[in-house]
């Protein structure tokens, strides 16, 4: 897959500058790397353009995962990610449109945010001297709460909830990067409490 070349020292947390998109970049003949929003230990990160939809979803976010290089246990955390998100449809959840094969690389494609995430947005305002107001948070908790909540009601536990994995798009919280969410956990804890109550 064609890779982005990301300018020397750009912030991550703040918006990058539109980068003219490559025609040479084009992803399963419809997606056009616009920039690298972010590396980690085995996923790539990029912001695309969606040449197959209409205007208000052009954008969309791309996490390339290469399968060659990945250990055992790696790649069914990347398959379970695809998975997890394809069953889940709430606000408060990043939005997954679809998932395939491309070359070496196994492709995520969810809804891009904006406004980064919530690690982010803390930097921010941290740097600028500036603190969220009390309304602000309660809302954003009561949104957490809710995804949540919706998730642990299919038996879900992401086991990694932390600001870097919340995302924030027109002022809406979104649970995202699933990748050790593990869904069997919460079945064999109900099993083991069901089992226990019986005794008492």
């Amino acid at each position: 897959m064609p890779r982005f070349r990301e300018r020397p020292g750009q912030a991550q947390c703040h918006p990058a500058t539109q980068t003219p998109p490559d025609q040479s970049s084009l992803i399963a003949n419809r997606y056009i790397i616009q920039q690298r929003l972010g590396k980690g230990s085995f996923a790539t990160v990029y912001l695309v353009k969606d040449t197959k939809t209409v205007a208000a979803e052009k954008l969309k976010v791309l996490k390339e995962i290469p399968v060659g290089g990945l250990k055992p246990n790696e790649t069914v955390h990347a398959t379970q990610e695809a998975q997890l998100l394809s069953q889940l449809n709430h606000p408060a959840i990043l939005k997954f449109y679809t998932s395939f094969l491309e070359r070496d690389a196994f492709c995520i494609i969810t809804e891009y945010c904006e406004d980064k995430d919530l690690d982010c947005k803390l930097e921010d305002l941290k740097r600028t001297g500036r603190t969220l107001s009390e309304p602000q948070v309660c809302e954003w908790l009561c949104q957490l709460l809710l995804g949540v909540h919706y998730i642990h009601q299919r038996r879900i536990l992401h086991r990694d909830l932390k600001a870097k994995n919340i995302f924030i798009r027109k002022n809406i919280v979104k649970i995202g990067k699933l990748c050790f969410a593990v869904q069997r956990v919460l079945d064999v804890f109900l099993m083991f409490r069901q089992r226990f109550q019986k005794h008492f």
